[in-house]
């Protein structure tokens, strides 16, 4: 028996990538295939869970495949719900084609993705930045991209590590840790003493360290569960000297390597 063409609603393949764009797998769905919708709106998350559960995606090859994987999947995403909506030019419209089932679906998704986002630091344990100071160079310059490992633990002198920046929270600050909870620490002709003893780690070249601030520091000491940091371009960071110690909880995690950087043979390098 042949249906008459009031019963044909034939799929618009722009509708569907525009629907796609909007969430993942709603496209399909609009498309005439549920399963695939659902299963394509499920998989970015599991797969990015599985993926911050058994690799650590702060290391630089992790950083651009999940980057590349994530811009393959969307790519596949759009084109595969405009060839099935182009392939479907005779639909007939099934219970689930309802304006209320896509508003349904695209609310869960947005509420789910929103949920990924807010948790994503513990979730991937990791995370990027771009650097928009000079406080650390040569170590980490302007303009570098940075991945960062989220599920590092009590900051460790010599490190480089991003937190909240104490004068105001909702802004994120990289610098090196120079003493933790318990230590001593001074500036005595340039060299950083910490416990009364000359720390390597956090030893900078001469140009770097001209400032009266930079040469000298009377002794401090670092209440527990706190730490201080110093800047790499001692003359040029806004540091502990200045504004005093960061509490160990406002850590946001390790710098592990620049995955990008207008300098090419910055790309790739550790952060040490």
């Amino acid at each position: 028996m042949i249906g008459s063409d009031a019963d044909n609603s034939p799929r618009h393949p722009i509708v569907a990538v525009l629907l796609s764009i909007l969430a993942p797998g709603l496209g399909h769905v609009y498309a005439g295939n549920l399963n695939k919708g659902l299963l394509l709106s499920l998989f970015v998350f599991v797969a990015l869970l599985n993926a911050g559960t058994f690799f650590d995606l702060s290391t630089f090859h992790a950083t651009i495949l999940l980057r590349v994987g994530l811009i393959a999947f969307c790519l596949y995403v759009l084109i595969s719900a405009y060839l099935l909506a182009r392939k479907n030019k005779i639909y007939k419209l099934k219970k689930f084609n309802r304006w209320y089932v896509y508003l349904a679906m695209f609310v869960v998704i947005v509420y789910v993705a929103q949920t990924f986002l807010n948790h994503a630091n513990n979730i991937l344990g990791a995370t990027t930045f771009r650097v928009v100071s000079t406080s650390m160079a040569p170590t980490v310059e302007e303009g570098d991209f940075i991945s960062v490992n989220t599920r590092y633990g009590s900051p460790v002198v010599g490190d480089v590590v991003v937190f909240r920046y104490p004068k105001d929270r909702s802004v994120d600050h990289v610098s090196r840790v120079a003493a933790v909870g318990g230590d001593t620490i001074s500036i005595k002709d340039g060299a950083v003493l910490r416990n009364e003893q000359l720390e390597p780690a956090l030893d900078v070249a001469i140009a770097r360290k001209q400032s009266k601030r930079s040469v000298s520091m009377d002794i401090q000491t670092i209440p527990e569960g706190e730490f201080f940091v110093l800047g790499d371009w001692r003359d040029q960071s806004n540091d502990s000297r200045f504004w005093g110690t960061v509490p160990v909880s406002d850590v946001v995690g390790q710098v592990k390597t620049i995955w990008y950087s207008k300098t090419r043979d910055r790309i790739g390098t550790g952060v040490k």
